[in-house]
Order: C-alpha cells, then sequence, then structure tokens
C-alpha cells in the first residue's frame, strides 16, 4: 500500500498542478486596447499688424540743478546776523537778506573817503580860479604850466579819484549784506553767526529751483532713432519730448520735460552720448497726482525719450522673441513655423520688427520647452499689448479714466425675494452664454476618464439642489402659517389674480454651473414618466416678514429637476466658477 502510495501521489500532484496551470492561464485578464491620444500643447498667441508708430526710447538718470553757486563773502567782518532760511535744505526768494556783516568798518572808510573827495573839491576849485587869474595877466608865459592847465588838470583827476572812492567804499558797505540772486533752496550752510570771515570765503552752496537738469545716457542705437541737436545749424531747435518716471513712497509720479541739448562728445570711459532734458517748475504741484514730491536734486528718474515716427513696424511683446532675431508663428494648420525677423528696437517691454512678419501673423507668446518646425499646438489667442506705446497722457500725470463695470441686467422681484437673496449672484444672459461656451471647451480639451467624474460629479450637485430646493419648500410650509387676522384680502387676491409670470430661461438668475446642470437634467428625465405627486400649495404672505419666503410659484418636489431652475447658486460658489 505504502509502495502505490508513493507512485500514485506525485503524478496526483502533477496532474493537480497542470490543471492549476491551465485554469489560470485560461482566465488570465484579456488586456484593452485603448488608443493613444496625443495632447498638443497649449500656446498663447497674439494677432500682429503693421503699423506707424513713434518708436521710444528708455534711458535713466539722475537730477541736478539748472543754475548752482558757490555764495562766498566780498567783504571782510564779522558775521552779525543769518536768516533763518540760510539752512541746509531751506527755500529763500531772489533778492531776501539771507546773512548780515558788521558794517562799522566801512562806515570808517566812508567818512575817511568823503574827507578825501571834499579835500580834491577845493584843490579843483582853487586851480581853476588861479588859472582864471592868471589869464587876465597880458605879456606873460602862455605854456601850459604858466597858465595854470596842467594843474587844474591834476584837481580834476585828483576829484574823480576821491568820488570813486566814495563810492567803491558805500559799495563795500552794501556788500555786507547778502542777498539772495535768484528764488532757490540752500544746499550747504558753512558759517554761524559771530564767525570772522574774509573775502572770498565760501558761506555755503545755493541753488536755483526754476529748472532742473537730467543728465540722460544714449547708446549709439538709441541716438538714431531720437532727434538730438548735434550740429550747429540744429543747436537752436527744440528737441524731443521726455517722459520722467520716479518712484516715491512705493507709488510712480512723472513729469514732463524736453530734450535741451547734449554734451560737447562722447564719454571717453562708455563710449556713450549724454543729453541733457529740462524741466520747468520742478517743485510745481499736480492736481492729476496728489502727494507727487517736488523733482529735488539727487531724484533718480528713469527717462522715456519720443523717438522719430516708423512706418510698417510690428510691434509684439518682448517675451516673444527667441535667440536674438527669431519668433515662433503658428499657421493655419495650428502648426509651429520658426521666422527669423529684423528687428528695430528692443524697448522695455516690447520690440520693434521692421521686416519678417506679416499682418495676421499668429506669434508665439508663451515659453516652450521643446519646439520644434511643424509641431501641432493649441491656441489661446491673446490681446498684444503695448505697454510702452500707451496715450503719454496718462504718463504726464493725467488720471485715466475709471474702468467701466459692465452692466448686469437685473430682474424687478418682490421685496420680500429681495431679502432672501442679499448675497446672490446674478448673471446677464450673454455671461452665461460665454461661460458656457469656455466650459464647453474646457470639457472638450480633457479626456473622457475626467469628464466622466465630471459628469458625475454634475449629477451629484444636481442632487443635492433638489434635495435643498424640496427642504425649503417643507420649511416654508411649517413657518408660513395662515393667520387670517393679519392677512389682508386684498394683496392675496391680486396675487391668485395675477401670479409672476416664470423668469425667461436665459436670464434664471442661476449660476453658469447650476443653469448646465439644469439643462442637461431636463433632457435626461424628458424620457422618463413623471410621478404624480401631490402639488404644493402657494404659501401665503404673513405678518413675519424676516423669516425666508418662496414667492415663485408652486413646484412638485419631485417631478424632475426642472425644479432647480428656481434656486440660485450663493455669491461665493458662483464667483468661483467664473
Amino acid at each position: 500500500m505504502n509502495k502505490s502510495l508513493k507512485i500514485v501521489l506525485p503524478i496526483l500532484i502533477f496532474f493537480v498542478a497542470i490543471v492549476i496551470s491551465w485554469l489560470l492561464v485560461a482566465q488570465k485578464p484579456k488586456a484593452v486596447h485603448k488608443p493613444v491620444e496625443v495632447t498638443h500643447p497649449m500656446v498663447s498667441v497674439a494677432m500682429v499688424e503693421s503699423e506707424t508708430v513713434s518708436v521710444p526710447v528708455f534711458t535713466r538718470g539722475t537730477v541736478t540743478p539748472g543754475t548752482e553757486i558757490q555764495l562766498a563773502s566780498e567783504v571782510g567782518g564779522q558775521i552779525l546776523a543769518i536768516s533763518d532760511r540760510f539752512a541746509n535744505g531751506g527755500f529763500f526768494r531772489k533778492g531776501e537778506v539771507l546773512l548780515k556783516i558788521d558794517p562799522l568798518e566801512y562806515d570808517v572808510n566812508i567818512k575817511r573817503a568823503e574827507a578825501s573827495l571834499a579835500q580834491a573839491r577845493q584843490a579843483l576849485l582853487q586851480a581853476r580860479a588861479e588859472k582864471k587869474a592868471r589869464q587876465r595877466v597880458k605879456g606873460g608865459s602862455r605854456n601850459a604850466l604858466a597858465t595854470y592847465e596842467v594843474q587844474v588838470k591834476q584837481a580834476e583827476a585828483s576829484f574823480a579819484a576821491a568820488k570813486a572812492e566814495l563810492q567803491a567804499t558805500k559799495l563795500q558797505k552794501e556788500r555786507t549784506i547778502i542777498r539772495a540772486p535768484f528764488d532757490g533752496r540752500v544746499r550747504m550752510k558753512a558759517v554761524s553767526v559771530g564767525q570772522y570771515v574774509r573775502p572770498g570765503m565760501q558761506l555755503g552752496a545755493i541753488y536755483a529751483v526754476d529748472v532742473s537738469e537730467i543728465r540722460l545716457p544714449l547708446s549709439d542705437r538709441q541716438v538714431g532713432l531720437v532727434d538730438i541737436p548735434l550740429d550747429f545749424d540744429s543747436i537752436n531747435e527744440q528737441g524731443p519730448m521726455v517722459t520722467l518716471v520716479g518712484e516715491y513712497g512705493g507709488k510712480k509720479y512723472y513729469w514732463p520735460g524736453q530734450v535741451v541739448r547734449s554734451e560737447g562728445g562722447l564719454d571717453e570711459r562708455n563710449r556713450l552720448l549724454y543729453v541733457i532734458a529740462q524741466v520747468e517748475d520742478p517743485y510745481q504741484t499736480d492736481e492729476n497726482q496728489p502727494g507727487r514730491p517736488p523733482l529735488s536734486s539727487g531724484f533718480f528718474v528713469e527717462a522715456k525719450i519720443k523717438g522719430r515716427t516708423h512706418n510698417n513696424l510690428f510691434v509684439v511683446p518682448r517675451r516673444a522673441l527667441r535667440n536674438g532675431d527669431q519668433v515662433w508663428v503658428v499657421d493655419s494648420n495650428n502648426q509651429l513655423q520658426r521666422k527669423q525677423v529684423d528687428v528695430l528696437y528692443k524697448g522695455k517691454d516690447s520690440i520693434y520688427i521692421k521686416s519678417g512678419l506679416r499682418n495676421g501673423d499668429k506669434i508665439v507668446l508663451s515659453q516652450l520647452d521643446i519646439a520644434v518646425d511643424g509641431m501641432k499646438v493649441r491656441t489661446n489667442i491673446q490681446e498684444n499689448q503695448r505697454r510702452e506705446t500707451a496715450d503719454d497722457q496718462n504718463l504726464l500725470g493725467a488720471r485715466s479714466a475709471p474702468r467701466q463695470q459692465p452692466q448686469v441686467e437685473v430682474q424687478a422681484e418682490p421685496v420680500q425675494q429681495q431679502k432672501t437673496t442679499g448675497m446672490i449672484k446674478e448673471f446677464s444672459a450673454s455671461e452665461v452664454r460665454d461661460l458656457a461656451s469656455k466650459a464647453k471647451d474646457i470639457m472638450d480639451s480633457i479626456d473622457d476618464e475626467t469628464k466622466q467624474r465630471v459628469t458625475d460629479s454634475a449629477q451629484q450637485m444636481a442632487g443635492a439642489l433638489k434635495k435643498i430646493v424640496a427642504e425649503s419648500q417643507k420649511v416654508a410650509e411649517e413657518v408660513k402659517q395662515p393667520e387670517p387676522q393679519v392677512v389682508e384680502p386684498e394683496p392675496v387676491a391680486k396675487q391668485e389674480a395675477q401670479p409672476e409670470p416664470a423668469p425667461k430661461k436665459q436670464d434664471t438668475g442661476m449660476s453658469p454651473l447650476a443653469d448646465i446642470i439644469a439643462q442637461d437634467v431636463e433632457e435626461m428625465e424628458a424620457a422618463k414618466p413623471e410621478p404624480e405627486e401631490p402639488e404644493v400649495a402657494e404659501p401665503v404672505a404673513t405678518s413675519q416678514p424676516e423669516e425666508p419666503v418662496v414667492s415663485e410659484p408652486a413646484v412638485k418636489p419631485s417631478a424632475s429637476y426642472a425644479s432647480i431652475s428656481k434656486a440660485i447658486a450663493p455669491k461665493p460658489l458662483a464667483e468661483s466658477i467664473k
């Protein structure tokens, strides 16, 4: 028995193993072959058109005063008084007294000069009298010395010298009072009261505030784009306009200016040409820019110089340029094409192309990791924004008009319903159509699996909305108990005689998602038989206006999903969907 078991048992095990292997192979899952869907990358494109534009040139510089001097003393003496405005940063007017020097020494000199002038006058009168007396003598010598002509001329010269000395002494006394030569500001004060100053000693530094100047560097390419007065014939011509942009306190402010001249030649260190732009009355305030600071000395600004006008230029965003002189273009077959372009100038935000593009070309704005000629893409058209070529009036301080918000048409609702819909987001018919078309494009772009998940979620939301409508109607019936002693018969009769018209389909007040769900569910439920259930009576208005009131006509809670059209999505949900 044991010998036969030893022979049969291995054979049985081997047979069972073969059967199990066959079953495993026969019942193996079949591989489902799905077609490979190639998803083309999405790129942002912009349409380009040739136009006539003025190419702006961007540079930057530091503000300096138009006139700045070192204030020095012309006379010597002790300082008796200093104006309160003669301090670092102080403002002053033309002719205002800044300092006073002790004039005592010059008063003494004036007295001496007056005495010298009196002596010279006396000597002149004596010489003239002597000359007349000698002219009466006959037979005498007639030379100039004998006739006293030489003595008279000498006395006249001495009198003129004494008179000039007196005037000079008085002028020195006047210079003991130092007045402001122009309207300006004090950069540095170098003296104090009681200090003795000598002629030529520096008292401080002041500068004028009528004009500010900005030294702006230009490269060789930039010089070729603007009209700069360089030669002798055009030195008196007006230069191009300049818009200066400065940042102060985290905000940007603007000043208009003009290029008035250029420096004598190129800078030997950096090979740049420096031009001078002037701003008239830089301390003036601007009503359109409240809080704008004065364009004071040392302020760092960016400048936009108006350039020459060029014809048939293509203005595209700077991010569209590749490899310095190439752009990607999408053709009519949604395929990429690389184009070589001739760039006139690369601005701050835009590039200006002379040739290489055609009107109506769609240039690619997105950054592509991998791009080859002929690659299929999907496009999203964007507006070709041009910040550099915007209206200069906005840059010169003019406030841009506030953007007009789109007007949303809202149907008139009863007062009670307005109380319950204070947090409701409403959409116009055009907005609903636009959002529905965008939602359709998004649904078309996703795969089947994701689309199925979205559909399932929408159906679940539709069911939840249906339950909410049913519960709200039940709560309204429980809360709205009729009170005959309060209800007025005439308004009720009017409500029964004139029921509210049903809202139009295109302006239901729903969010786009709720509208799409309602339409889809209506189509799904149209083929199903509608169960018969008792209609819910229309609630009657009571004396409790603070409670939620359902002012719509009676609906069937379980008739179909068409009742969802009476519900309106909350404002947060509508905003998130939008």
